[in-house]
């Protein structure tokens, strides 16, 4: 196995940061400690904390977008494959990485735009469910059940105790399968 880049480097010591200390606690200048970089090393790669942060939700954009793709393949040539993928993914706890999602979120509260990568990600799945089998509010409400529940999941906010979460997960799924038929 290959030793992890710089870059992969540096993310991983803000996403450690972000675990272990919290969001508020992503500073430059504690990443390049936690990354063993100087700062001018940290710079070189991330000019900015923002770019920091956008890097962090690219990387999760990216790696989540791998675990859906396997779910579609394991899916192809059945219906709403994309949208049932993209459901399986959005209800898969070990796919988000709450550091990493909270990390994001403190930032956007000041800066918004650092959300432009989610949104396009968002809208091109909008536009590939479109293109599969055309425009359904069951689909947009599956949708938006299970980004319900992983936000309530994220934030810790979750009204279901946790070993029934599972089941829920399950009857989403089903919901899925009766609905998007």
């Amino acid at each position: 196995m290959s030793a992890p880049s710089t870059r992969d480097t540096i993310l991983d010591a803000a996403q450690r940061i972000a675990a272990e200390r919290g969001a508020g606690r992503i500073t430059l200048d504690e990443v390049a400690r936690e990354s063993g970089l100087s700062k001018g090393g940290l710079l070189y790669h991330f000019a900015s904390k923002e770019a920091l942060l956008q890097a962090m939700l690219e990387r999760l954009i990216a790696r989540t977008s791998a675990v859906r793709a396997n779910h579609e393949q394991t899916l192809a040539g059945q219906p709403w494959s994309v949208l049932r993928a993209m459901l399986a993914t959005r209800m898969n706890p070990d796919v988000l990485d709450p550091s990493v999602a909270m990390a994001i979120l403190t930032a956007v509260a000041e800066q918004p735009a650092l959300l432009d990568p989610l949104r396009q990600h968002i809208q091109q799945m909008r536009e590939r469910i479109i293109a599969e089998n055309g425009d359904s509010p069951a689909a947009w409400l599956l949708w938006a059940a299970a980004d319900g529940l992983m936000f309530q999941e994220l934030l810790d906010i979750s009204p279901v105790p946790a070993d029934q979460r599972d089941r829920l997960h399950q009857h989403l799924q089903q919901l899925a399968e009766d609905l998007l038929k």
